[in-house]
Parts: C-alpha cells; structure tokens; sequence
C-alpha cells in the first residue's frame, strides 16, 4: 500500500496544477476584436486598375521615388474656363523661327538668343526631323513664346483635364493601356515623333500627345499644397526614359514637379488659348489645329478608391514592406484575425508569471535559452502599478505568454495590417500626425498610459496604441548584420511620433533584448 501513496499525491498534484492552468489558459477575459487583414482592393475597375499596376511594379521594383511622387495625387474638383489647346506639341521649326524673331526683340538687336532662350533640341535634331517637338525649353521660355501668339501654358489642371476628359479617362484616348506610342529602346526617338503618328493615342476630340512623346511644361498648379518646392511647376506626360511601369507614367492624373530652369530633350510644351488665337504667327507661319476644352467643374487626381496607390506612395521606399501580403482580394491574403484591444498588460502577466505549469517550462519556445527568466526588468516597481502595460520582457517572454494565453504573437505583416485597417492609414487614425495623439516623446512629458476609453490612438476597428505607448514584440525574424533579430513595430512613449507613429514603422531587435519601451499584444487565429 505504501507504493500507492505517492501515486495519489501525484496524481491530486497534476489535477491542481490542470485546474490552475485551465483558469488560467486563454485569458477568459480577454478584450480582443475580430480584424480584416490587408487593403481592400477596390470595386471601381479604374482604381483596381491603377492599384493592380502598383503592386505589380512593387513586386519588380519599378516603383521608385520619382514614380511615388507622380501617383501623389489625391483627387479634387476644379473649376476651369473654356478654353482652346494646341492639337499637336510646338514643333522644332516653329520653335526655331520664334527664336530667330525674338532674339532682336529680347537682346535690343543682337542676332545671339540669349542663355534662357535656346533650345537643346536645336542642332539636335532626330533624324532631321523638325516637325517633331521642341525640347530643351525652359519654362521662361516656354512662356514667352506662348505669350508672344497670343497664348499661355495651360495650367496642370487644364493640361490634365484635356487628357481625361469629362468621363474622367484614364489615359487620353480610354481606360485600356496602350504601348504603341513608345516603339524604340532608345528614349530620344520614342520623344521625337511627329505629332499625331500614333492616332490611337489621341483623345476622342483629336487632340494628340498628352501622354506620349515629349513631357509638357505646365503654368503651375491651384493646389500649391501638393508641391514639395513652391518655385517648382508640374510637368505632364509618361517619361520615355522609364520603361518599366509606363502604365503608370503615362496616367493623366500623374504628374511631376521640376524646376523651371532645367532643360531637357524630353520636355516641350504646347500652348493654350483664352481668346480666338491668332491664325497667322508673327513669323509668317500658321498656327496649326486646336481644339476647344469646356469650362465647367472637374475632377482630377488618383481616384480614391485605389487604396494601395494611396497608402503605397506614402511611405518610404527603403520601408522593407511587402505592400503585396496586405492587399486583400478574393486572391491573396484574404483573412482575419483576433486581436488584442490593448497591449498586454502587468495584471496579465502577473497571472502568467504565477501559472506553476509556466515555471515547469510547458510553455516555452523550443529554442528558448536554457535557464532564461520570464521576469521583466523592474518586476517589483512594475507590480505597483498592474493597470499599465508590461514591458522589459524578451521575445522568449512574449512568445511563451502568447502560447499560453492561446494564442500567438503577430507577423510584422498582420501588425501593419491592423494598423493601416482596410483604408491603408499611415497612421492608426488616419493620414495626418496629429501631436498627443498617441503616447509618444514628442515632448518631455511622455510617459505610459493605461487602455481605456479615452485613447485616441486608435483604429476604426477599436484596436489601441499602436503609434505609441510600447513599440511590440513580432513573430517574423529577420537577419541584421548576421544576428538573429525580430521585428518590433510601433512608436513608444520614448520616441517622437510623426515617423515611430507610422504604421509601417518597424526595427529589429535581438531576441534576448529587454526594455522598458517594449512590450507586446497577442491575437488569436
């Protein structure tokens, strides 16, 4: 009988430990939101369109600064006057015999143009071709010589509206990319057809070149916000120097800020008219077709419900962000999960921390360090305050407490996600740093905060402190500079907010690190 007692002892000593851990396991209190993970592909075939043309040039690295710069353009109404456009892009010829005409007019009677006049195009010519557009003009000069008929440059948004039309066109002749206006590898000759050599690329009312050929000099933007220099003008047109991604390019709503001095054999320009325009030019030559443009209300821009395209050109190109696993479509990436309302907090860990199957190692990561300690940094100062989120826990910590709160820690993909919400936010609440927002060091002042109902730092779908408060703890593991780390994404109490606040914002940490601006949220498959 002897032998029978120590069974029973055993015995009554795993079912207290199974009952402590059933109470335990799965944390029944738990506050946890059901979330959609990734962008929302949209509906509207021309936002899916464009969104579909971005993560395909995401996926190959086509997507460079210049291209993110182009596609930042969020979509507006304007009011325009009717006015009338040039058919074709001022020639080489014209070009030439305006500055043999003004060249006395500007100089008192010198036959040498000045600097600011001449042309790169000239003694430049493709082929002989002087029917082929003007290029290497300034702006200055562009002006002037639009001045001098009895014209202007059109505003980025007339130039815009003249490509897109009312129906709001993709490209200037439809919605269905074509690629025979670019037929060369050399980037001179596909700038230096004639005008109107590819018809099927003119808009329906006959007006030729707005998105191939040379780019187009603009008078200036009514939206100076959307200018990152205000001495800088936008410039129209697919570049034929960018073959990959021209799709993209060559976008009516896509244009380029430049300086007003810079010269190139891939910019011209054309000419608009607010009165009838003079027939005969003041050297002898005529002026060519144009064709009327009504006034009235317009939209311009990238529409909005090509979400990818919005959140994609926002953030940093060096952001190591696979854009491409948070679209959700019926293709890719299509699910949700549960996620922590709040970060962890010290009461959770504290229960945690006093689970005796916890201290057995039941739930540790296989490749946990041998000997390693749950406890975090400043257990005992911690414990006073149990309401706010724990921090000075490693990896091996965090994983251990997803495991035995039934759950997981998140990819760096599925934080971001979360954070972004289906509407692509660059920051939880949306778009626009709004200082005291999230619980971060933007001033002397940061410190942590409890999870309540006053947070503002929050998504819409209820998920708290993700720009602020305690960067967290990931379950993807990256490589920096040979050691094993982790991604912990998020901004901290310690940090400045306007970039640790992002959604993309991220950095890798070792395994084994513990700080006192770090901490973790679990969710649940």
């Amino acid at each position: 009988m002897s032998w029978r007692i120590p069974i029973v002892v055993l015995v009554l000593l795993i079912l207290a430990l199974l009952t402590v851990t059933l109470l335990n396991i799965g944390r029944t209190d738990i506050d946890a939101p059901r979330v959609s993970l990734g962008l929302e592909l949209s509906e509207n075939e021309s936002a899916r369109f464009i969104d579909d043309k971005v993560i395909a040039a995401l996926e190959t690295g086509a997507l460079n600064n210049e291209l993110r710069l182009r596609l930042q353009r969020p979509i507006r109404t304007v009011a325009i006057d009717t006015f009338r456009i040039d058919n074709c892009e001022v020639t080489q010829e014209n070009y030439e015999r305006f500055v043999q005409w003004y060249t006395p007019i500007a100089t008192s009677g010198s036959d040498v143009p000045p600097e600011w006049l001449r042309s790169e195009s000239t003694g430049h010519r493709t082929a002989g071709r002087l029917n082929s557009p003007a290029s290497g003009v300034s702006h200055r000069a562009a002006t002037r010589y639009c001045f001098e008929i009895g014209g202007r440059l059109p505003t980025s948004e007339e130039l815009e509206i003249a490509a897109r039309g009312a129906e709001g066109r993709l490209y200037p002749w439809g919605d269905d990319w074509r690629e025979s206006a670019w037929p060369y590898l050399e980037p001179d000759r596909n700038a230096q057809q004639t005008c109107g050599k590819f018809p099927e690329t003119d808009t329906p009312n006959g007006i030729h070149d707005l998105a191939n050929n040379v780019m187009e000099w603009t008078s200036g933007t009514s939206a100076r916000a959307l200018l990152t220099r205000s001495e800088y003008v936008p410039v129209h047109g697919a570049p034929t120097v960018r073959a990959r991604a021209r799709e993209l390019y060559a976008l009516s709503a896509a244009w380029l800020e430049v300086n007003p001095s810079i010269q190139s054999h891939h910019l011209g320009f054309r000419c608009v008219y607010d009165q009838p325009p003079f027939r005969i030019l003041p050297w002898d030559a005529f002026l060519g077709r144009t064709t009327t443009v009504r006034g009235g209300v317009y939209q311009v821009g990238i529409p909005p419900e090509a979400r990818v395209t919005y959140f994609v050109t926002k953030i940093p190109q060096d952001a190591e962000l696979p854009i491409q696993r948070l679209v959700r479509s019926t293709e890719q990436f299509a699910n949700s999960v549960r996620v922590d309302r709040c970060e962890v907090s010290r009461e959770d860990y504290a229960e945690f921390l006093n689970d005796p199957l916890v201290n057995m190692g039941l739930y540790r990561n296989t490749d946990e360090p041998s000997g390693h300690s749950y406890e975090p940094l400043y257990w005992d100062a911690q414990k006073e305050r149990l309401e706010y989120p724990v921090t000075g826990v490693s990896w091996w910590s965090a994983d251990a407490f997803a495991r035995w709160s039934g759950g997981r820690l998140p990819t760096a993909e599925e934080w971001r996600a979360v954070a972004a919400g289906p509407e692509g936010r660059l920051y939880p609440w949306g778009d626009i740093y709004e200082s005291g927002f999230a619980a971060s060091g933007d001033d002397e002042t940061g410190k942590l905060v409890v999870c309540d109902d006053e947070n503002i730092d929050e998504t819409t779908t209820g998920i708290r402190h993700l720009a602020g408060n305690v960067s967290e703890w990931t379950r993807s593991v990256t490589v920096d500079r040979g050691a094993i780390t982790m991604w912990v994404q998020g901004g901290n109490w310690m940090l400045p907010g306007v970039v640790t606040g992002q959604t993309i914002f991220g950095r890798k940490v070792t395994l084994n690190h513990r700080s006192e601006t770090i901490g973790f949220r679990v969710v649940y498959d």
